[in-house]
């Protein structure tokens, strides 16, 4: 703050200086040299401690299991309103009802990670304000990592100070969707929260989605209905060449996406938004995204909010 105090005042001083004496112009070229080293050091500084996204564990919410009350009455009634979540305020109470599971069972693996995914919906298709979506996909990536550690023996690494991904080898089959979902909370804030500065310096949390999205395969190779491929394919894609990011391992990824997706939309529709735009092919883009927009979503096994999304998605971008 000290250099800033003064290097606005040099300002003044300069203004009161005759313009066009070369002794002005020596003295303000020097000046002018010695701010802006430390401008660029206090930017840096600014940069590397406001932008770049410090891991911290939010399993101070998780209580032990011994809490735990009679659930399945609540989880039944969140199941329901889940499944018909076709727009913002039926998801919203979908959410509260989730939410009342956990009062009662604060651990409960489904209640955590369906959470987690209806937060990703809400922050990518129910609100424009980028301060809501930080804070929806922080509730997602919360919600994911507390359902991971219901994992006795992912919880065990992370309390000997590991981070998810570094403890990623304790999580199984089980964790599967919180694991999915982790990644792509991750990557959605990368996306759609983060400003340029911000993605450079965090560029590696893709690197850490790589590691959980290769253990989602490690242990149960045929989840996702292609949504994990498609983050294997963003995370390529996204990544410099210097930090792992390869196109050929992404266009293969997306090619096992749309094959292991068949009954789902979201392959499609990952097509049409995603990645011919990134690869210029617009005119195949338009149409993956009119197939996806003429589609009876009542045909595939997307989750029924998340087929709503693909379907009104696609018919906004055609407009």
């Amino acid at each position: 703050m000290a250099y800033l105090i003064k290097f606005a005042a040099s300002i003044d001083i300069f203004n009161k200086l005759p313009r066009y004496s070369l002794f002005t112009i020596i003295i303000k070229r020097s000046a002018m040299r010695y701010f802006s080293k430390h401008m660029l050091l206090i930017l840096t500084t600014f940069l590397l401690s406001g932008c770049a996204k410090q891991w911290q564990p939010s399993w101070n919410q998780a209580v032990s299991s011994n809490n735990q009350q009679p659930v399945e009455h609540l989880l039944e009634q969140a199941r329901e309103k889940y499944a018909k979540s076709d727009n913002g305020e039926k998801l919203s109470s979908s959410i509260q009802a989730y939410q009342s599971v956990l009062k009662a069972d604060p651990n409960n693996y489904e209640a955590l990670q369906t959470l987690s995914t209806q937060y990703i919906l809400l922050g990518t298709a129910y609100t424009e304000k980028r301060a809501e979506k930080a804070e929806y996909f922080k509730q997602a990536i919360v919600y994911a990592e507390w359902a991971m550690y219901t994992n006795p023996q992912f919880r065990e690494k992370i309390e000997q100070g590991m981070k998810p991904w570094q403890a990623a080898d304790a999580l199984t089959a089980r964790e599967s969707e919180a694991m999915l979902f982790w990644v792509t909370a991750i990557q959605y804030e990368f996306k759609e929260v983060m400003s340029l500065y911000a993605k450079i310096i965090n560029v590696d949390r893709l690197n850490h989605a790589l590691t959980i999205i290769n253990r989602i395969q490690e242990v149960n190779p045929q989840f996702g209905g292609g949504a994990v491929e498609f983050c294997k394919a963003i995370c390529y894609y996204a990544l410099p060449s210097s930090k792992g990011g390869d196109k050929q391992k992404g266009d293969l990824a997306m090619q096992q996406a749309v094959t292991h997706g068949e009954k789902w939309l979201l392959p499609r529709w990952a097509l049409g938004k995603y990645y011919y735009p990134i690869r210029g092919e617009d005119i195949k883009a338009q149409q993956e995204l009119a197939w996806v927009a003429s589609q009876d979503i009542t045909k595939y096994n997307d989750p029924l909010p998340w087929r709503v999304h693909f379907r009104e998605n696609a018919q906004q971008l055609l407009q």
